[in-house]
């Protein structure tokens, strides 16, 4: 009985180490994405709308107006949200609004379980300091600056003019004796 018990928990073990990757991910996407997948279908939504892969994430997209419904019981106004790997809002997302879910996605992928307290941590301490809970909170300033950052690469000229790439060889220093 004791040789089986060890046994099973050396299997474990050897399987864990052998596949943490997939552990880890499973780990930090599961409550999540089991959270987007059980509002999904809470809203009367069967499946996401769409799949987008942006760099190093993967976001699942439910873009449907009876999202709504689920949006109705937030204390603020809300336009899209994150939950895992889940995208919810009432419309189409928006580019730059895709930008800040994603980086929610990044966070999620980060901290796994730990994400929604702390961002309600992050909230309470913002509120506790006299700041806005939703604006001042770190997580909604990450996701701000890094969509900001996105957006601005996304909009520079794809082929910049070439001659701006040149070393400037026309140009001689001139020294100045003192």
């Amino acid at each position: 009985m004791v040789i089986d018990a060890w046994l099973a928990l050396a299997r474990s073990l050897k399987y864990l180490l052998g596949h943490g990757e997939q552990v880890r991910r499973a780990w930090r996407a599961l409550p999540g994405d089991l959270l987007g997948r059980v509002v999904m279908r809470g809203c009367g939504i069967d499946a996401p709308t769409r799949q987008v892969a942006t760099g190093d994430v993967t976001a699942v997209l439910v873009e449907d107006p009876r999202v709504g419904r689920w949006f109705r019981a937030h204390l603020i106004p809300v336009q899209a949200q994150t939950l895992g790997h889940f995208v919810l809002a009432r419309d189409t997302v928006p580019e730059d609004v895709l930008a800040h879910e994603c980086e929610h996605i990044r966070q999620w992928g980060r901290f796994g379980p730990f994400y929604l307290p702390l961002y309600f941590g992050a909230s309470a301490l913002a509120w506790l300091r006299g700041r806005r809970p939703y604006w001042d909170n770190a997580f909604e300033a990450a996701a701000r600056g890094r969509a900001e950052r996105d957006t601005a690469a996304a909009q520079r000229p794809a082929d910049p003019d070439p001659r701006c790439q040149e070393p400037l060889r026309h140009y001689r220093h001139k020294r100045v004796r003192g």
